[in-house]
């Protein structure tokens, strides 16, 4: 678990193919190579897919720190943009950070399929307030990101994380949070999310939450198997199969 530099791993990818274009987005404190593998299996699908980098991953926690919220929103527009120049069709799947950013882009984006894979909410904060986080960041800047809820032990060894946790990121992370619980109704895009029942870091009561407030048509996949890192851990092939299926029908679309 390298917080790095020249890594292969932190590295955007665009996979050409056919409709849909798909964006990956991966979750907080990882990089590219956490949605990499379904990239892979969506584009084999003949799918393009493209997988971002959120800003202030990939370098050092330091960089995070300094980054706010709306930089990600602007990254997963950027991104569509990108994607759009490709393909007329699009969805987006994002992991735990990027679900929620998936969810929030899709009230301002043409967006046909959305897949959530862990996704969080206000609550995943354990109910602290941003402000107070935020606060806390001055006299604790960083703390030690300790253990994993990880099943596949090989799979937890070679992912890209940090390894220590800026408490400013976790504050502008729970302000989006509250950002795109508050569009929730606005949501029209179809939407299916696959959570792990066990996980660890973001209960499954809370993904239920969010799935009965969304106006728009929804399907929730429950995992017996893996933790939060639902799309690299025990059960990922079936989330990936669930993914592909979700998409594969957005290129029938004629909307």
């Amino acid at each position: 678990m390298k917080e790095a530099t020249s890594d292969s791993r932190i590295a955007p990818f665009f996979m050409p193919g056919g409709e849909p274009g798909i964006l990956l987005i991966h979750g907080f404190l990882t990089a590219p190579d956490e949605v990499r593998p379904l990239g892979e299996f969506l584009a084999a699908a003949g799918m393009t897919v493209y997988g971002i980098c959120l800003r202030g991953h990939g370098t050092s926690p330091e960089d995070l720190a300094q980054v706010h919220w709306q930089d990600w929103v602007g990254d997963v527009h950027a991104g569509l943009n990108r994607l759009h120049a490709h393909c007329k069709h699009l969805g987006i799947a994002g992991v735990s950070l990027g679900a929620a950013l998936a969810l929030y882009a899709a009230t301002e984006n043409p967006v046909k399929k959305i897949v959530g894979f862990a996704t969080p909410g206000r609550s995943a904060t354990r109910g602290i307030p941003s402000s107070w986080i935020a606060r806390i960041a001055h006299a604790i800047p960083f703390i030690p990101k300790i253990g994993s809820d990880m099943h596949d032990a090989k799979a937890r060894r070679e992912r890209f994380i940090y390894r220590r946790i800026p408490l400013r990121a976790t504050a502008e992370m729970a302000n989006l949070f509250e950002a795109f619980e508050a569009r929730l109704p606005e949501i029209q895009t179809p939407t299916l999310f696959v959570h792990a029942r066990h996980d660890r870091v973001v209960p499954a009561h809370i993904v239920t939450q969010i799935a009965a407030r969304l106006s728009a048509p929804h399907e929730l996949l429950w995992l017996e198997r893996g933790g939060h890192s639902v799309i690299l851990d025990s059960d990922r092939e079936r989330a990936w199969q669930a993914a592909r299926s979700w998409f594969g029908n957005t290129r029938n679309s004629t909307a």
